[in-house]
């Protein structure tokens, strides 16, 4: 009971930080119910790659995939009368934040390969490669990202940063610790 109450906790901030500012059912004429049924549906596919795949070591490649896989499914799959459709940004906070809090929490013993991308992490990139003499990079809207071309460029200026400023931590530590410093 009380590992199924964190998960729904788990969940209202993954959708809330996933959701904000991307305007996921703009211009749809969705009911209450089938904006349930969507996150439902988004939440059980989610759980599924996390169950199947994140209690070891998954694979930047592999990673890259399950991302991918959650904008394919949000553009095949039918909520009422047609697709809600995400893009990669939004797939990619979605799954990195579920993957954050569970890991956090011990749900997941494994630390993820990469951290939820949005724009004030890119900030906070920002300053820390500043500080190090590395260029900085252009801030782009993590809602804006159609594919996987803008965040792996996020993602290997993290690495630069990483390389320099956090030898010993992974992507996903490294954002810990920048992020709780805020």
């Amino acid at each position: 009971m009380k590992a199924e109450f964190l998960n729904n906790e788990i969940w209202i901030l993954t959708f809330g930080g996933g959701f904000q500012r991307a305007n996921v059912y703009k211009e749809k004429k969705v009911t209450t119910e089938v904006r349930k049924e969507f996150r439902q549906a988004l939440r059980d596919q989610i759980e599924k790659l996390v169950e199947e795949q994140y209690h070891k070591t998954v694979t930047e490649e592999k990673h890259l995939e399950n991302i991918h896989s959650l904008v394919i499914f949000s553009r095949n799959t039918k909520f009422g009368v047609a697709p809600i459709e995400i893009n990669f940004g939004v797939a990619q906070k979605l799954l990195n934040l579920y993957l954050k809090y569970s890991w956090c929490v011990g749900k997941i013993k494994t630390v993820p390969v990469h951290f939820p991308v949005d724009r004030l992490i890119q900030g906070k990139l920002n300053e820390e490669a500043k500080d190090s003499g590395i260029p900085k990079i252009e801030l782009k809207a993590w809602t804006q990202f159609e594919n996987e071309e803008d965040y792996q460029k996020v993602i290997e200026f993290a690495e630069t940063v990483r390389a320099k400023n956090y030898p010993d931590k992974s992507l996903a530590e490294m954002e810990l610790e920048i992020f709780t410093r805020r």
